[in-house]
């Protein structure tokens, strides 16, 4: 099988909505590469995978690991791997640890969480080879509490600024841009204006495609007051519970190893 290419992800635009999800670990990679035109390896990873408060933490030795298992047990999705927090602080930086973190995973670009600051850090990127998706609006890696997120693009001032980046983040070469928690109408806006596709989580149908976490759509958890962007798809936490209290009471019964079960 033919491992999906950045140009016919780009292709998608204006046809068919691109559709993709996290993955850290082999065993989900398998199951939703069949399916998704995207995997991204997120550092979101930091609170999924590892319980952390934050992304904040997260290392760039962490994403390497998930990253590389990840691509290896995938065929045909395009692969994303998140730049974590610290790693991309100037152009030297970014430039040594984004090749180490692509030859290392083998995955196919790496995103950054972008603002005004780091667009010249983009632009040197792209200009040394590497295929970079932009991530805008809510930018997690800068909080560290994430209940205090909220949706931005509402005021005149914040609708001008982050328009004015996606445009910019264009013209340096970007491959995509991720739009995070961002109003309608300004997702609309910059959708219609950029020629490359643009990713929402949180920021609407009008955006080119549309990204969650794993664990959200499955609810490996229960999430008490979760982000309104969040649609869970099933209740895992809930099937899991079941098996494992049915395990342990047949355990405790004794009714499990059962002869079928046991090497004789």
């Amino acid at each position: 099988m033919k491992r999906t290419s950045l140009k016919s992800i780009q292709n998608k635009k204006n046809k068919k909505k691109i559709t993709c999800l996290t993955a850290y670990t082999a065993s989900i990679s398998k199951i939703i590469d069949k399916h998704v035109d995207v995997i991204l390896v997120g550092d979101s990873l930091g609170t999924t995978i590892y319980g952390m408060k934050n992304t904040q933490s997260v290392t760039l030795d962490m994403m390497m690991r998930h990253g590389r298992a990840v691509f290896n047990s995938s065929k045909k999705a395009y692969t994303i791997v998140d730049m974590p927090f610290k790693s991309y602080k100037n152009k030297k930086e970014a430039l040594i640890n984004s090749k180490k973190l692509l030859s290392f995973t083998k995955c196919q670009s790496v995103k950054l969480e972008t603002d005004e600051s780091n667009i010249d850090i983009v632009k040197h990127l792209v200009t040394n080879g590497i295929k970079v998706v932009s991530h805008i609006g809510v930018t997690p890696q800068k909080y560290k509490n994430f209940k205090t997120i909220r949706s931005v693009g509402k005021t005149t001032f914040e609708k001008k600024r982050i328009f004015n980046l996606a445009m910019n983040l264009e013209k340096v070469g970007s491959s995509l841009i991720v739009l995070e928690c961002i109003s309608e109408k300004l997702a609309k806006k910059i959708s219609l204006s950029l020629k490359i596709p643009t990713i929402g989580i949180g920021a609407s149908a009008d955006c080119d495609g549309q990204v969650l976490v794993i664990n959200d759509i499955l609810e490996t958890t229960y999430l008490l007051n979760k982000p309104k962007f969040i649609k869970s798809y099933t209740k895992l936490h809930i099937i899991i519970e079941n098996a494992v209290t049915k395990f342990c009471e047949e355990v405790v019964k004794n009714k499990f190893p059962k002869k079928k079960h046991t090497y004789l």
